[in-house]
């Protein structure tokens, strides 16, 4: 959630940053209004509150004087009815001013590109060798159905379309990779967590799922509890509620977790296969970093991400998106890692790191105190290291072999 005081201070500063990511500037003004409207409401209603302490103590008074009180007694309780009058608009005006801070995305580091949509991104790094084939080369689930390691048919059979069951050392290799990743992070430096796979409303709303992309959720009614989308929400929210000792920043934690989204995903041949499904396993990673140390913090997430692809020797390239194609609704700086798939003949997405400087922390009131004694928001950063299905689609389709058969990569031997 974005400082609601830099909002009111700094009002045309905050909306031409959002006019970055195409937000309706509109919704600054708006809130900037209801504050207002907040602001003199509450005044109105101290007064009052004031004036009806001072009229009590009077009509006290009169009372033992065997004076009369009862002009005094209705005048008061008009005051009472306009008092109550008051406290319920600024419970619903508070009310409308959360909604519309809600649905407001981050704003963009002064580093990002600004553009449209991803022909603004800018890359940073490519690494590897794309490797020419004599043959020509098969798509992942192709060469899954010949080495019968992903069954599409009875995945959609047990749960529907984009749903997948892998098989044997499909299988095996699956969870070879989870464990491998973990390893990585751990080498790193990151506390492995195994958290709930399912999250309460104010979870999701704390990492910045709720409210905006709710329909892209699985929710349990019931409950109300929400499969998670990816191991970044149960993370981020680790801490939620506490102070931090500034002594034990920054705070880095690994997790693997399933992750389900209802998103429809793209159409052709990227819509195939294990690039775009409902239920996908990811291994993620986060930090809580001192706002000055955020930028360093993010630097390592996407060299822990890199460095995944290097060891595995997958060819790969590093972007930082531009405004228009910066989707996380958190986010105020992503870089996009993307690995060569040769059937797509072109790089997909497979990691996303971003730093979410303080905005995920107001929303789920993560603090530290520096060293003055002030209490300050965390900066939280995430990543993907990586996202397992589409790590094992590109080892199939880069280690192929004619006959449909693949290689290992030696680190996973």
């Amino acid at each position: 959630m974005l400082d609601l005081k830099e909002i009111v201070e700094h009002k045309e500063e905050v909306k031409r940053a959002l006019s970055k990511r195409a937000v309706d500037v509109s919704t600054i003004d708006y809130i900037v209004e209801l504050y207002r409207k907040r602001r003199d409401t509450l005044t109105e209603l101290e007064n009052l509150r004031h004036m009806r302490n001072e009229k009590s103590s009077e009509i006290g008074k009169l009372v033992l004087a065997g004076l009369d009180s009862i002009s005094l007694k209705e005048e008061m309780k008009e005051v009472s009815k306009r008092i109550k009058l008051l406290e319920d608009e600024i419970v619903e005006t508070e009310e409308e001013l959360n909604k519309a801070l809600s649905n407001l995305p981050n704003i963009p580091d002064e580093s990002v590109p600004v553009g449209v949509d991803e022909t603004s991104n800018v890359e940073v790094k490519r690494w590897g060798e794309v490797k020419k084939f004599s043959f020509e080369p098969k798509p992942h689930w192709e060469i899954g159905e010949i080495n019968e390691i992903i069954d599409f048919e009875r995945g959609a059979n047990l749960a529907g379309a984009k749903f997948v069951s892998l098989r044997g050392f499909g299988a095996t290799l699956s969870r070879k990779l989870i464990n491998f990743m973990v390893e990585t992070a751990l080498r790193g430096g990151y506390c492995e967590i195994s958290p709930p796979f399912l999250a309460k409303r104010e979870v999701l709303y704390g990492s910045g799922q709720l409210p905006k992309f709710e329909d892209d959720l699985y929710r349990i009614t019931e409950d109300d509890l929400f499969l998670i989308p990816t191991g970044e929400v149960p993370l981020v929210n680790l801490h939620r509620n506490e102070i931090i000792e500034k002594s034990i920043l920054p705070l880095k934690y690994v997790a693997y977790t399933p992750c389900f989204r209802r998103e429809a995903g793209a159409a052709g041949k990227e819509g195939r296969g294990l690039i775009r499904v409902h239920q996908f396993d990811k291994v993620e990673i986060v930090q809580f970093a001192e706002p000055e140390k955020s930028d360093e913090a993010l630097s390592q997430i996407v060299a822990q991400a890199e460095s995944v692809l290097q060891a595995l020797k997958l060819p790969y390239r590093t972007m930082l998106l531009c405004t228009g194609d910066m989707t996380g609704f958190s986010t105020s700086k992503t870089f996009d890692i993307e690995v060569w798939f040769p059937s797509l003949n072109r790089y997909v997405e497979i990691s996303s790191c971003s730093n979410c400087k303080d905005f995920q922390a107001r929303r789920a009131n993560i603090k530290y105190r520096d060293n003055s004694g002030k209490l300050r928001f965390v900066h939280t950063l995430n990543g993907s290291q990586v996202a397992v299905g589409r790590c094992l689609a590109a080892i199939m389709e880069n280690y192929q072999n004619e006959d449909g058969t693949f290689e290992i990569p030696q680190v996973l031997r």
